[in-house]
């Protein structure tokens, strides 16, 4: 199939993006690397009557570090999050979730804003950001605002960004060399959108309890954001043991809400069974979503223990 008729319009900065949005309407949108969005176009899922071109935004495309923090353009592609030595060496936990977006090909075009402005359940940045309290910074006619990870994921494939606004900097905190980090997934197969996600941080005092740990996952709010499990905080202060992690995971199970109506079917079992390390029975959507996330919430927990302690493989 081919997309409806549509304007386009190429800009080369972002104050002619942002005039851009407003002269040609509501129904006007933003198109980076396109890899979703093209999709969605040519099966007419999508239908916008105009495409503002931002590729031409070259001061969108780069990778700083600060004080605390690395800040990334929204033009920013994939592969260069992937490859970059600032990245890698002050936020590995981003650089390890992307490998795990599609495929090399797709991540040599899709960039970093284009897949957080379009928020889809179980995203890998979006898991990322909200585990590590990442902000968004926002340009509009108004001038830039800064959003949390909390404020800015709305509901399934909707974020705080209005329609007149562009993202234009994600910040991400820079991880200490203290913390272990840890993410995984469960997918039909590699490159797949992520049946569940899962990313944790974890920090150790010197008598080995806990100091700080975080744990967020995709794919199973209701309202299709990355979630921010709160159960994790009875670790804080306690041993990392066996017996405590089987209770977090009883309590993360019962904490989280998946949607029951989500595409996850009961035949997934197989691939939450390798992780676990033993058969799990079959079950509906919901509890499957359940179970992947209790699992690969510990499981991204205790790698992130491994490489505190020097253990991991």
């Amino acid at each position: 199939m081919k997309p409806v008729p549509f304007e386009y319009v190429a800009v080369k900065s972002v104050n002619e993006a942002i005039t851009a949005l407003e002269k040609y309407g509501d129904n006007t949108v933003i198109i980076a690397g396109g890899q979703s969005l093209m999709q969605e176009m040519n099966l007419r899922q999508a239908r916008p009557s105009c495409l503002v071109d931002i590729n031409g935004i070259t001061d969108l495309d780069y990778i700083e570090e600060t004080g605390d923090a690395i800040k990334i353009g929204a033009l920013t592609r994939h592969r260069t999050v992937e490859k970059s030595e600032i990245v890698k060496r002050n936020c590995p936990l981003l650089q390890e979730a992307v490998t795990h977006i599609a495929h090399f090909q797709i991540r040599n075009r899709g960039t970093i804003g284009g897949s957080l402005r379009q928020n889809p359940p179980g995203a890998e940045y979006g898991v990322v950001a909200r585990v590590l309290n990442a902000q968004f910074v926002i340009a509009g006619p108004d001038g830039k605002r800064v959003l949390s990870g909390e404020e800015f994921f709305v509901s399934h494939f909707k974020t705080a960004v209005k329609q007149n606004e562009i993202i234009v900097e994600i910040i991400f905190p820079k991880l200490t060399k203290e913390t272990g980090y840890g993410f995984l997934e469960v997918t039909r197969r590699h490159g797949h959108i992520p049946i569940v996600s899962a990313a944790a941080t974890l920090q150790l005092n010197e008598d080995d309890t806990v100091k700080d740990a975080q744990v967020a996952l995709g794919n199973v709010s209701p309202q299709g954001v990355p979630y921010k499990v709160q159960s994790v905080s009875q670790l804080i202060g306690k041993p990392f043991t066996q017996e405590i992690l089987d209770q977090l995971a009883n309590d993360i199970k019962n904490e989280v809400n998946p949607d029951p109506e989500a595409d996850a079917k009961a035949g997934y079992t197989l691939q939450l069974s390798r992780i676990m390390g033993r058969r799990v029975s079959e079950i509906s959507s919901a509890e499957y979503r359940k179970e992947a996330s209790s699992v690969l919430s510990i499981r991204a927990l205790q790698k992130a223990y491994q490489q505190i302690k020097g253990t991991f493989q």
